[in-house]
């Protein structure tokens, strides 16, 4: 992703001038313990994103792409998986049948979304042949 980087390095610079104000105000080991950990994982995030992708820390809109792309409308299961990890979610704290219930949905919902890639390469044509 062109300029993902940079959201990322302002954050963390964000972090690290919080994290020094945080440091000399309290003076306590685990709060600035905390602050630099997270300062370190976004920029070792954005270090990582620069690593893969020169593209990372470069602004404006991407080289126009020459071979066709896809560009889904809507997707249920995309929304079921989110609803289903929430179902979880609310089962470890409430009640174990919302952990099965989730758990199946997303099951089912995860099988939804291959069919829905599936079909999304193949109407581009980089997976056999496209429908008629």
């Amino acid at each position: 992703m062109r300029g993902g980087a940079i959201p990322l390095l302002a954050w963390g610079t964000l972090l690290l001038v919080l994290l020094l104000g945080n440091w000399v105000w309290t003076q306590d080991t685990v709060q600035v313990g905390l602050f630099a950990m997270a300062t370190g994982i976004i920029y070792a995030t954005a270090a990582l994103f620069i690593a893969l992708n020169r593209q990372a820390v470069r602004r404006g809109p991407p080289a126009p792409a020459s071979e066709p792309e896809a560009i889904p409308a809507a997707s249920l299961a995309a929304v079921l998986v989110g609803l289903s990890i929430a179902c979880i979610g609310f089962g470890l704290v409430w009640a174990g049948f919302l952990i099965y219930f989730g758990a199946g949905i997303l099951v089912l919902s995860l099988g939804r979304l291959v069919l829905e890639l599936r079909a999304e390469l193949r109407a581009v044509g980089t997976l056999g042949e496209p429908p008629r």
